[in-house]
């Protein structure tokens, strides 16, 4: 969303389209303005029985599923489309979206630091039925027009033509002690952001909250009772602010969580401590973690010390670093937003 933002501030009238399944009321706060929104998945990423555990099996058969529909899937897509007249497909990262976009004849741009070509070729050796769902993702990425890498990024050899770019990352709008008041947040407590997904909740029960921390999750909808020291805050009352997640990760004096990305880049761009743990056997894990420990003030939990509420140390000691300030590129929306105009013109 934030290379759409800035498209669209490049240029101004250009219709965006999105086939996505992200729910509407996230794109509504975070990219604003017309848009139109199909809820579509053409890829499966990996199957997780929680936000830390990975489900190897379970996710090769949903990638070779599908692979077998492949050509369902690309027809379908072309024939929804078609009457849009599409000129340009943006993608961050399913494969079969460059096999559209061939079909059309139109570029199609990838953006990612990984691809799953890569994240899947990691499990072969253990799991030979990967092999041929690595081969057909390779032919699909091997039709885009290009690929914007990010950094921390792994083997991107599936792409033909590849441009570096700066750090996409999401800054915040709003001051801290803004954003605290729009949600009701102590002013004297420091704030400690759950970003787990569906396990905030057990995380934020654990026993050992400290007096004067305030923990915050996130959820579709908040529970009815929050435990003590723990506030939810549900997503449609966020919105309801104007408070984005970005404005919460710079209000918040440490954030908790697995290692992805979004949350990578959005603590790196506003100098938000970070407290992170194993996300299980995940390619990408050991790139973020380099960039965690290169840029941002952080400490390590193990799974069991997390689940167990033992975080107290990780706390004191992140919470005794000094912040530091983003000593690294963050333009790079703006860096492919001016490549996407250039197709685009």
């Amino acid at each position: 969303m934030t290379v759409l933002r800035a498209l669209r501030q490049r240029c101004p009238g250009v219709p965006l389209v999105l086939r996505t399944a992200v729910p509407r009321w996230f794109v509504d706060l975070d990219l604003g303005g017309p848009f139109d929104l199909a809820p579509v998945s053409l890829d499966v990423g990996v199957v997780q029985s929680d936000s830390l555990s990975l489900d190897i099996d379970a996710t090769l058969r949903a990638s070779a599923a599908v692979a077998a529909r492949r050509e369902q899937e690309i027809e379908a897509e072309c024939r929804a489309v078609s009457s849009l007249h599409p000129a340009l497909v943006f993608a961050d990262i399913p494969a079969l979206a460059f096999d559209i976009a061939a079909r059309f004849g139109v570029p199609s741009v990838g953006m990612t630091n990984f691809s799953w070509d890569w994240i899947y070729e990691d499990y072969v050796e253990e799991v030979p039925a990967f092999a041929p769902v690595v081969a057909d993702l390779r032919r699909s990425y091997g039709q885009a027009t290009q690929l914007l890498r990010l950094p921390f990024h792994g083997d991107l050899s599936a792409f033909p033509r590849i441009r570096d770019i700066p750090l996409v990352a999401r800054t915040a709008q709003l001051a801290p002690a803004d954003v605290r008041r729009r949600l009701a947040l102590p002013a004297g407590d420091r704030v400690v952001l759950l970003s787990f997904g569906g396990i905030g909740t057990a995380i934020a029960a654990a026993p050992e909250a400290p007096v004067g921390v305030t923990c915050v999750a996130t959820q579709s909808a908040a529970p009815a009772a929050p435990p003590p020291g723990c506030r939810f805050i549900s997503n449609a009352d966020m919105a309801h602010v104007g408070v984005r997640y970005e404005d919460l990760v710079a209000a918040s004096d440490v954030v908790i969580t697995k290692p992805g990305y979004g949350i990578v880049s959005d603590c790196i761009a506003n100098g938000t401590p970070m407290v992170y743990t194993s996300r299980g056997r995940f390619r990408e894990y050991p790139y973020l973690v380099d960039g965690i420990r290169t840029h941002l003030a952080h400490a390590f939990i193990s799974n069991e010390d997390l689940y167990a509420g033992r975080w107290r140390a990780a706390l004191d000691d992140v919470f005794a670093q000094p912040r530091r300030q983003a000593a690294i590129d963050c333009a790079g929306a703006a860096v492919a937003a001016e490549v996407l105009s250039g197709y685009l013109s």
